[in-house]
């Protein structure tokens, strides 16, 4: 009798997710796997989202939900964060084997992130690590190294140094929130349609939704969600951001 091994069920998979594979595909990949699955599969790279994978691979999103969960399943891929310059990290208790360089850790940094015209020092890579914190994004976190007189991206990958932090547990992903105090009030009162012509983005001001999800589905950028958000039809100062 040919014995199976049992994994837990795997998360949610959703378009905003990234794909990152943990074994080498072109490897293991033969004719008699599902051709939906070998079309994802060939479109993860690390970088492309979900619902960009579905597109490019021409196939549904649900059925490129359901490729990516069995991968996840078997354990071949794990899932991070879309990456944007607006994101938001913050250190874990990890960082302290970064700062320790505990088993070359930093070292192996080094050769993951490092491009350009010379290897970045550990203190430095420490140093970048290290400073990040919530409710300061990517883009200010750039801006202060470089006031600072080092240009951070003559010399690193910035989306491969966030994705290493991430990976060994030196970072979380601090997600950007909004919240509607009268969305939620009609919500309480059992009157949470949208505004008849009103703007889409009402429905994501309850709080629930992060910033990424509202990026993804409606296609737009960042600072292009917040400006619509201000031209909401709601009282001044009803609208409020937090970070969780």
């Amino acid at each position: 009798m040919k014995l199976f091994p049992h994994h837990a069920n795997p998360p949610a998979v959703k378009g905003w997710h990234v794909p990152v594979a943990r074994t080498k595909f072109p490897e293991i990949v033969d004719p008699t796997w599902d051709i939906t699955l070998q079309k994802v599969v060939a479109k993860i790279d690390g970088v492309s989202d979900v619902r960009r994978i579905a597109h490019e691979a021409s196939v549904s999103l649900d059925l490129a939900k359901i490729a990516i969960r069995h991968l996840l399943y078997y354990d071949t891929i794990l899932l991070l964060d879309i990456f944007f310059f607006s994101s938001c990290y913050a250190p874990r208790p990890g960082i302290h084997d970064f700062i320790r360089n505990v088993d070359g850790i930093v070292d192996e940094c080094a050769g993951y992130v490092s491009h350009g015209r010379a290897r970045v020092s550990n203190y430095l890579l420490i140093r970048f690590m290290a400073s990040f914190s919530p409710g300061k994004s990517i883009k200010e976190w750039i801006m202060i190294h470089r006031e600072a007189g080092f240009e951070i991206m003559s010399y690193i990958d910035i989306r491969r140094f966030v994705q290493f932090g991430i990976i060994k547990g030196c970072l979380y992903r601090v997600h950007k929130y909004v919240v509607s105090k009268q969305y939620l009030a009609s919500l309480a009162t059992g009157q949470s349609k949208p505004f008849a012509g009103g703007d889409p983005l009402q429905k994501y001001t309850d709080g629930c939704h992060h910033m990424d999800q509202i990026m993804t589905e409606q296609n737009l950028t960042n600072d292009q969600v917040m400006e619509r958000l201000k031209m909401l039809p709601v009282p001044r100062g009803d609208i409020t951001v937090f970070y969780r």
